[in-house]
């Protein structure tokens, strides 16, 4: 019996052990120059192993590698892996982080490329905390005001839509109407807009513009159609109103004096450096911020999107999340190129086309909510909320309705859509690991500089912290 003990202890180690005296053997081996030939083929003949977390290491064997670590690339699926070192047969290198559920690994050497047939399996590890909210709700009733005053784990909130700037400080929007500051290396909280005072409105989203670190938000209902709010830290976030002074509708017409003219967000779009906003009608319109002429540049689908947001590695890539708003695209993840104006109207402008052209719905064209990782083409959603991008454009979204935080692996072909925490069908509160924690109706959410996850758990009453890797 102690025999078996022991070898059912040391089982897992063998592993470690054998990858560890790859390295040792690659570094020194590589110590002996040996030049890749171009005029041979690489060849690929296995890995090992055949899955791992961030910063594993896989040892990737074969023929014609070389030893020169500058002109070695190995990626997983679009990432790339840090090489740690190369014998000419054999290439040691780290898993990155996210490169997608199932990975194809690849090898560059000069101009030379090849594939792995065989798959390799990342495996997520993510864990949830929670940052600020003691769990109970706010509302206007009397004994649920919002509570700030005594920090942030017995701050009293319903948190709806978050915004974060430069230096990875949060700003979350707050039933009945409040907007709060939160500076997390500190662990301090404070008011700095509300709705009765200074124009605030909680379902308008606090875009940070990452320019100036100004807050930026739309605006709600048929008055405030050409209405936008801004909030400037050098002022002491002093409000300031702007509203469009002149508009180019290129024969689109105007959104209904209703619903239609709500414009929750207000986003600026690094490449062209303009505002950009989406209308309940499906009116897309971008904004110079300099004379606050708009231009209408073209139509999506009419509904309510909760969630706007620009690829931050195709710049010009708008993604846009539906919410479950009674209409076609329900539920449904879609994308438009704001660049592509050539395809919205007929080169003279003397007819309308109607809805962009290169407007996409990516996800499932099934509107009924569900739940259904994979392929993005056949993904399913349930009241998507606040969507935002981390700085390896992979696409982080509140599933609301769902009760989970998704991620799109957007720089693999097809993309791929898995489900990172939460638990669908199990609508509750609990801290912890992939395979514990819970949430209750996820719905703002931002990503820090760190790749760090913020989201507004709103059935919750609570801030929680999702690190992903």
């Amino acid at each position: 019996m102690k025999h078996f003990i022991l070898k059912v202890a040391w089982q897992p180690v063998i592993p470690l052990i054998a990858l560890m005296f790859a390295l040792i053997t690659c570094e020194n081996d590589s110590k002996k120059e040996v030049a890749h030939n171009p005029n041979q083929p690489i060849v690929l003949t296995s890995f090992e192993p055949d899955s791992g977390r961030i910063r594993d290491m896989v040892l990737l064997n074969g023929e014609n590698f070389g030893t020169d670590l500058s002109a070695i690339k190995v990626l997983f699926n679009a990432s790339e892996a840090k090489v740690v070192g190369s014998t000419g047969t054999r290439i040691l290198v780290r898993v990155p982080r996210l490169p997608g559920d199932t990975c194809i690994l690849t090898v560059k050497i000069g101009n030379q490329e090849k594939a792995y047939t065989q798959e390799f399996r990342y495996k997520v590890a993510a864990s949830v905390t929670t940052i600020a909210g003691n769990g109970e709700e706010t509302d206007t009733g009397a004994g649920k005001e919002v509570i700030w005053e005594n920090g942030l784990d017995n701050s009293r909130m319903t948190p709806v839509y978050m915004g974060i700037d430069n230096e990875d400080n949060l700003f979350v929007s707050v039933r009945p109407g409040y907007l709060f500051y939160i500076n997390t290396k500190e662990n301090t909280i404070r008011l700095i807009a509300t709705e009765a005072q200074h124009g605030y409105m909680q379902r308008c989203p606090p875009y940070i513009n990452p320019r100036n670190n100004v807050i930026q938000t739309g605006g709600e209902g048929a008055a405030n159609r050409d209405r936008f709010l801004f909030l400037d830290p050098k002022t002491g976030w002093a409000p300031s109103i702007k509203y469009i002074k002149s508009w180019d509708w290129h024969k689109l017409q105007p959104p209904a004096a209703n619903d239609e003219s709500t414009h929750p967000h207000c986003i600026l779009n690094e490449d062209d450096g303009y505002y950009y906003t989406r209308y309940r009608s499906g009116l897309i319109a971008k904004v110079c911020p300099e004379t606050w002429h708009a231009e209408a540049i073209g139509m999506t689908p009419a509904g309510q999107a909760l969630g706007l947001a620009f690829n931050p590695i195709n710049k010009n890539e708008l993604w846009i999340g539906y919410w479950g708003s009674g209409t076609s695209m329900n539920n449904g993840l879609c994308t438009v190129d704001v660049s592509d104006t050539t395809k919205f109207w007929s080169p003279d402008e003397t007819a309308q086309i109607g809805l962009m052209r290169n407007f996409q719905r990516r996800s499932s064209i099934v509107s009924s909510a569900g739940h259904r990782d994979g392929p993005i083409h056949l993904a399913q959603f349930n009241q998507m909320r606040q969507i935002n991008f981390d700085s390896q454009g992979n696409l982080f979204i509140g599933d609301s309705g769902n009760d989970c935080i998704r991620m799109v692996n957007t720089k693999v072909n097809p993309m791929m859509v898995e489900t990172i925490i939460g638990i669908p069908g199990q609508r509750n509160f609990k801290d912890g690991n992939r395979d514990e924690a819970l949430f209750n109706q996820p719905q703002g959410l931002v990503v820090d500089s760190n790749d760090i996850i913020y989201v507004s758990d709103w059935g919750n009453n609570r801030l929680r912290r999702v690190a992903v890797e």
